[in-house]
């Protein structure tokens, strides 16, 4: 979550005009600050689906499990479109349909899912991951009929009325829907004792990463954007990781699983360790208001690029800056070592609210705290 807010940091307030994660004219540092939070969105897709689990464990019925899912997944739907967007964009004439909705539509699927074993939830994620590349020449452009489902569940795209863009789906559900099964039937191994589960997680992690690399020197499968080897070796470096979020595909999904599973297993023995209790103490924060953090940052960063293009522009008549379609105009911008100084500045100003609302949470039962 924390690394999360670098992106969206760097979409409303950085100058660079090119597209980050494009090797022939991206460089290093804006390359990584973008790469590095493509583990974001799998991070909360499949950990939400190994909450689920968990949930499970504690004494819920299948068909509890269900209807909570259901009523939680409709519930981010309405927030994506009614709260989230507009955070982002600062009007309700267009909705981006992005990481919640693909959660809580991901969710709705697997409140149908619950009444199937776990290994049958594993299959649908891995069939799901595996395959959907397969779709990827068909464009819902071409569809008499569907296509608008298509873009909903299967490819993303554009809804246009009478020439005017109004929603626009970055995060299609099925694809991330099998991310989400994964995270369930990850659930079995989070309920492993300590060393089979850091074993099992490394493993588990190390093979996700031996498939990526073997995936993207094949150049066959997995990925519509082709691994290259460019002038450099730097450029060629980029091309190799260089993988589709939108939608996720195989060797995006593999390699950020894969570094997340690693990553898992090296924070879990240094938790047992009680070498980052220190760090987790402050971090943990942030992990217990989730839903919360997510909202107020992107409102907070909105606002301040508002504010900071006023100042640049000396002029409160400005047109508010949206990742996408409107970066800063020339002269409001800035470098990446002030963006990471906003970001760090963001995350430490949202440190006391999470803590405020985290001691509501935790001091109070009602139910509608549960959706917040």
């Amino acid at each position: 979550m924390i690394i999360m807010a670098l992106d969206h940091t760097r979409d409303f307030f950085s100058n660079a005009l090119v597209n980050p994660t494009d090797p022939t004219q991206s460089w290093s540092m804006l390359f990584f600050t973008r790469w590095i939070t493509h583990l974001c969105a799998p991070g909360f897709v499949a950990l939400a689906g190994t909450s689920i689990y968990l949930q499970r464990q504690r004494g819920r019925t299948r068909g509890q499990t269900a209807q909570r899912l259901a009523s939680r997944g409709l519930w981010l739907l309405f927030v994506e479109v009614a709260i989230v967007s507009p955070g982002i964009f600062f009007t309700y004439h267009f909705h981006f349909l992005q990481v919640i909705y693909a959660i809580g539509g991901s969710m709705i699927l697997l409140a149908a899912l619950q009444y199937l074993p776990t290994a049958w939830v594993a299959a649908y994620g891995f069939a799901i991951v595996a395959l959907h590349n397969l779709a990827d020449r068909v464009s819902p452009d071409h569809l008499s009929h569907g296509a608008a489902a298509w873009k909903l569940l299967l490819s993303g795209g554009a809804f246009m009325d009478h020439g005017r863009l109004w929603a626009l789906v970055m995060y299609p559900v099925l694809p991330w829907s099998g991310i989400m099964a994964l995270g369930f039937a990850f659930g079995t191994v989070v309920a492993l004792p300590g060393p089979k589960r850091r074993a099992r997680s490394l493993w588990l992690g190390l093979a996700a990463l031996a498939l990526f690399v073997a995936l993207r020197l094949a150049n066959l499968y997995g990925d519509p954007q082709l691994f290259q080897h460019l002038k450099t070796a730097q450029q060629t470096t980029m091309s190799f990781l260089n993988v589709t979020k939108y939608p996720p595909s195989l060797e995006y999904v593999c390699v950020t699983l894969g570094v997340l599973l690693v990553l898992f297993a090296l924070a879990d023995s240094l938790l047992e360790q009680r070498r980052i209790l220190p760090a987790m103490h402050v971090v943990e924060i942030y992990g217990r208001v989730p839903f919360f953090y997510y909202v107020v940052h992107f409102y907070t960063v909105h606002l301040l690029s508002i504010f900071a293009m006023m100042l640049a522009l000396h002029t409160i008549h400005v047109n508010p800056p949206t990742p996408i379609f409107n970066p800063p105009p020339p002269g409001a911008g800035f470098g990446l070592p002030i963006v990471y100084l906003i970001w760090a500045c963001v995350v430490a100003a949202l440190y006391l609210p999470c803590r405020w609302f985290a001691g509501v949470k935790a001091r109070r039962r009602d139910w509608w705290l549960s959706y917040l």
